[in-house]
């Protein structure tokens, strides 16, 4: 078990960032919202602690998707002005008090989750237009071992501490936003703020992929086996995933 979280999700990263590496920020963004990192936490947590505990986890990662696109907004916002440190800061900052507001809707989670989902639309408009500035090029391959670094080290807290933060908790831990900060703050420091702005704006789209995974995944996991389960919200999310980006090329 502690193989597979030291290597499951580095991997997956990298595949993400190898794939990501042609067609730029936004769609760098809409893989790296794709549940990759949280579908790997929910899965360690089934395998760990039973489907019933990964339900009440997946559910409550829906609804701590809604708090990893308010980082977005907020590091993007301050791109507008500062380098990546105080970007980063307020970024976290937003995460912190939306986390703290969702644990108001605690006791409806499929409500909440939903309006996690209702929130993306709107979420989009949110974000500050990329200033017109000329981009330093592309992100350096440096910051690939920095991003594979930080993700196994979510699941390892995670999924050790979850005991003690109960399914709540950790399905929105499970959502902190590593992927955006290390890929945030990689673009912005590389290639200036108004690529960093592209990549968070583009993991909204992600999203709806991400929370379509999650409520299938707790619709699922009571009455099939965790692995058929995981495999229908999984190809869920796919479709959902295919969907977004031929809609997102064909919107004009």
């Amino acid at each position: 078990m502690l193989l597979l979280k030291l290597l499951l999700v580095p991997a997956l990263i990298w595949l993400i960032t190898a794939a990501a590496r042609k067609w730029g920020p936004s769609v760098a963004g809409a893989l790296a919202g794709f549940p990759v990192i949280t579908g790997s936490i929910l899965l360690i947590l089934t395998l760990e602690q039973g489907p019933d505990f990964a339900r009440q986890a997946a559910l409550a990662s829906a609804l701590g998707a809604a708090a990893n696109v308010v980082f977005g907004i907020a590091y993007s916002w301050a791109a507008l002005r500062w380098r990546w440190p105080p970007c980063l800061t307020l970024g976290v900052a937003g995460y912190a008090l939306a986390v703290a507001a969702s644990r108001q809707a605690a006791a409806m989670p499929w409500l909440a989750a939903w309006l996690a989902l209702a929130f993306l639309p709107l979420a989009g408009r949110l974000f500050p237009s990329p200033p017109a500035v000329a981009p330093r090029g592309a992100p350096r391959e440096a910051g690939m071992a920095p991003r594979m670094a930080a993700g196994a080290l979510l699941v390892l807290i995670i999924t050790s501490v979850s005991d003690r933060l109960g399914p709540s908790l950790s399905g929105v831990l499970a959502v902190f936003p590593v992927l955006a900060s290390v890929l945030g703050v990689f673009t912005h420091a590389s290639a200036g703020p108004a690529a960093a702005i592209r990549l968070l704006r583009g993991m909204v789209r992600g999203f709806y992929a991400f929370i379509a995974f999650c409520l299938a995944l707790a619709a699922t996991l009571d009455a099939l086996r965790p692995a058929s389960a995981f495999l229908l919200a999984l190809s869920l999310a796919v479709l959902v995933q295919l969907a977004g980006m031929w809609l997102g090329r064909h919107r004009h």
